[in-house]
């Protein structure tokens, strides 16, 4: 899947990895893990940004109004409250969205920090979408119906690419920095 940037396999973050497994120290584990989290967070929040902007059209229309009718549909109780959350955005960028997370990892042989967006977050018919919507293009039934099709088009497309791209190197340098202060602080 083309979500994923990952830095990993470094000399200093594979040495910063055998040290703190040397020290047996957790305490730097956990710090050495909030400063590269800190690190990416930009980057996270660059893609959730980006994927949130998108403006997406399909070539069949009405769309949102069939999802809020879809939602409404199955709310036992209609109160003010499920009326306004079906409304609000809970639609397909929001998710991808809040599907963008930071993954990071100290094990004995290397240290990693990856960006990417968990599928597993979505629902089970949804989890290509993310895929889709970086590539800008994909054709999907409406609401399941076989007979009816749409080819949707999301613009601009490669939402999570250019945030990788531009926030890549501060995240590296992130990464590299607090590597580097935990190194110091074991050589103390």
């Amino acid at each position: 899947m083309p979500a994923r940037v990952e830095i990993t396999g470094t000399a200093d973050l594979r040495r910063a990895a055998a040290d703190l497994k040397a020290a047996g120290d957790g305490r730097l584990r956990r710090e050495m893990g909030r400063q590269m989290r800190t690190a990416a967070q930009p980057a996270v929040d660059g893609a959730q940004n980006n994927v949130r902007a998108i403006a997406s059209t399909a070539t069949r229309g009405g769309g949102g109004q069939a999802r809020r009718e879809h939602a409404m549909s199955r709310v036992r109780n209609r109160t003010e409250r499920a009326t306004r959350t079906a409304f609000e955005g809970r639609g397909l960028r929001a998710s991808i969205a809040r599907a963008v997370r930071v993954q990071m990892s100290v094990g004995g042989r290397s240290a990693s920090v990856r960006i990417r967006t968990q599928t597993r977050h979505l629902p089970k018919d949804q989890r290509k979408l993310p895929s889709h919507l970086n590539d800008g293009r994909w054709r999907h039934p409406v609401f399941g119906n076989r007979d009816r099709w749409v080819t949707q088009t999301a613009r601009p497309a490669g939402w999570f690419e250019s945030a990788m791209r531009r926030h890549g190197p501060k995240v590296r340098q992130g990464a590299v920095k607090a590597v580097n202060d935990i190194i110091s602080k074991i050589a103390k």
